[in-house]
């Protein structure tokens, strides 16, 4: 039988924070009643045309994915697209779900999901909130030359990312941190703040912080929002540009702003780090300059800016051999 100190949690989660999720939620005195996640589409999977889990053979399950990790330790494993549809509340009245907790899944959950966890539905928001709500905050962290972020586990209601906020812990980041950097930081600072939340809901009197956010002070970045279209802006300070291809930088993995990009002579080409020179430049920005070191300098608002690669037609090439000294990058995106 159930005692009050053991809940039954549904996870909506992707990506590696969410295998990680899914492990403190194993680790806890809590049961995982379930894990909503992305199914890869493949030929030998099988879904239950009625409840939406996986039948999943062992081929499915020795795969490295959150639906795999969770099929692995017994869990119930669902398509994520099940939090938009109100019919899934029987499921999880049958459940009897407690505590919903989204952890990188970006599907709307709808309203009926949301109100029938008895005990709350949580997101955890890579973010601090109400400054930067919306999708991809670690990227505009950077790019607005932050000194510090913050992660946030926050209650989920049908606006986005605008409920009471019941953890939330700031961190410093600097000038040489990528979108990706920031990003893992959240991710680990983020399961501190899951583990915080297990806790207090362990306890036999359940009481969850709670601080409402002031809305006036909300900014909310859209999907598809990118600072210049993903086009370098060559007429802004050197500073600006660098931390925006840093904020571009996902490496190794797909950036959610894609790659920062310039043209020349109608040829898209890809930068992907750039260096600050000490040196001021005083022609047109944009302007390819003669080599610093071995490479490519280019003019900006204020500081000649270095870049040793650059990709173009999907090949990576050394920034010399196609940037040639008063050559005029252009910026499209403006």
């Amino acid at each position: 039988m159930k005692s009050v100190h053991q809940l039954n949690i549904l996870l909506v989660a992707e990506e590696s924070a969410g295998i990680q999720a899914l492990r403190v939620i194993k680790n806890s005195d809590h049961v995982l009643a379930g894990v909503l996640t992305k199914i890869p589409t493949s030929d030998f999977l099988e879904i239950d045309s009625g409840s939406g889990q996986i039948i999943a053979p062992n081929r499915y399950l020795s795969g490295t994915s959150l639906a795999a990790a969770a099929g692995k330790l017994g869990v119930p494993v669902l398509d994520s697209k099940l939090v938009v549809d109100p019919d899934f509340v029987s499921w999880m009245d049958s459940n009897k779900i407690d505590v919903l907790l989204n952890v990188h899944s970006l599907y709307r959950i709808c309203p009926e999901v949301i109100q029938a966890s008895k005990l709350g539905a949580y997101n955890l928001h890579p973010g601090p909130l109400p400054a930067y709500s919306g999708l991809n905050a670690p990227s505009w962290a950077v790019y607005n030359e932050e000194s510090s972020h913050a992660v946030s586990l926050h209650r989920i209601t049908e606006e986005i990312d605008s409920g009471d906020i019941a953890y939330e812990t700031r961190f410093p980041i600097t000038s040489n941190d990528t979108g990706l950097s920031v990003s893992v930081m959240c991710a680990e600072k983020g399961l501190k703040l899951i583990e915080q939340l297990l806790k207090d809901l362990s306890q036999e009197l359940v009481i969850i912080p709670s601080r409402p956010q002031d809305l006036s002070l909300r900014t909310f970045y859209k999907r598809n929002q990118v600072p210049g279209g993903g086009f370098i802006q060559w007429s802004q300070p050197a500073h600006k540009i660098d931390a925006f291809v840093r904020a571009c930088n996902y490496a190794p993995f797909p950036s959610p702003w894609g790659e920062p990009k310039t043209s020349l002579k109608n040829k898209e080409i890809s930068i992907f780090k750039t260096e600050i020179s000490n040196e001021l430049c005083h022609v047109t920005p944009g302007t390819i300059g003669p080599e610093i070191g071995g490479k490519a300098a280019i003019s900006t608002a204020d500081y000649w800016i270095l870049v040793e690669r650059c990709k173009v037609g999907g090949q990576f090439v050394p920034a010399v051999s196609i940037l040639t000294d008063g050559d005029k990058l252009s910026s499209p995106g403006k």
